[in-house]
């Protein structure tokens, strides 16, 4: 998790603490040049104090906090306050303004879904997926737009894979004699009448359930067989302006799940594609001969 996440966590700290995180906060390139000393010193605190918050956040010590620092406020973190996940803009916002702040955006959301990837569930999905003779995927609204994504990623590599954008059409239907079938599903809250059909279907056939959610205290997260966790900074209500952290960390661990059942046949999809890639190109070329409004050049 982000060090910017994790002093939002205010009632976990003493007063001692908040004086640090307040100056780190309000001056965090000028921190980086501050020996703990020095912080100490301008912050009305002692050196032990910035050392004990430091070790409470998760650091070795001041030198692996002024590092995670660094990295957080490096040249991808343009601006220096942390972006709103729910509401990242105003209503004053330039245009040059709002793509600094959602490459800002995108960035947060991948350094917090790596900081705190499981790569033993990620490991364990990509087993099931890849062993699957049916393989079902499931989600709603933003969530079922990723799970479209990863269900056209997984079918070009030849699995057999099935997601529906139409609802009701995402009924669970068995697949004569598959006897290892997988459901993923995709869902930012892990609550809700849709989410909750789809695993009590997928228990009843005795479906191995890979879910992904940003929710970890969800009981219909704890029901699945692959629990990953994207921690997602966003809130359940809707006035927000749309669910761009969630689905960049949704993406990312699909991304991640895909690439490693890639590489499992590497040298057999790169040909298959390639030979695809082929067949395009041929279908182009001739619809572009026998095509009626082709230009004489």
């Amino acid at each position: 998790m982000l060090l910017l996440d994790k002093f939002k966590n205010r009632d976990q700290f003493s007063s001692l603490d908040l004086a640090i995180i307040d100056y780190v906060l309000e001056h965090p390139k000028e921190v980086m040049d501050l020996t703990v000393g020095e912080l100490a010193k301008v912050t009305y605190t002692s050196p032990s104090s910035v050392v004990r918050l430091c070790k409470k956040l998760g650091m070795k010590g001041y030198a692996d906090f002024r590092i995670k620092l660094a990295t957080e406020i490096n040249t991808f973190l343009i601006n220096e306050e942390r972006i709103e996940v729910d509401m990242p803009i105003t209503p004053d916002v330039s245009i040059d303004e709002v793509a600094k702040t959602f490459l800002n955006l995108h960035y947060q959301a991948l350094v917090n879904t790596f900081s705190n990837l499981n790569f033993d569930e990620i490991n364990e999905a990509v087993e099931l997926l890849y062993n699957a003779d049916c393989i079902e995927i499931r989600g709603k609204g933003p969530s079922l737009v990723v799970g479209l994504d990863f269900a056209w990623k997984l079918g070009k590599i030849g699995l057999p894979v099935r997601s529906s954008p139409l609802e009701g059409f995402d009924t669970f239907l068995r697949v004569k004699n598959a006897k290892n079938s997988v459901g993923v599903i995709i869902s930012n809250y892990g609550k809700g009448t849709y989410v909750n059909d789809w695993m009590h279907v997928f228990r009843v056939n005795n479906t191995k359930v890979i879910m992904i959610c940003s929710n970890p205290n969800s009981k219909i997260f704890q029901q699945a067989d692959v629990k990953i966790s994207v921690n997602s900074g966003e809130k359940d209500r809707a006035s927000k302006l749309g669910s761009f952290d969630s689905r960049t960390s949704m993406l990312y661990v699909l991304d991640i799940i895909y690439s490693m059942i890639y590489k499992k046949d590497y040298n057999l999809n790169v040909k298959s594609q390639y030979e695809h890639g082929k067949e395009i190109y041929k279908l182009e070329k001739f619809s572009n001969e026998i095509s009626p409004f082709k230009k004489e050049l």
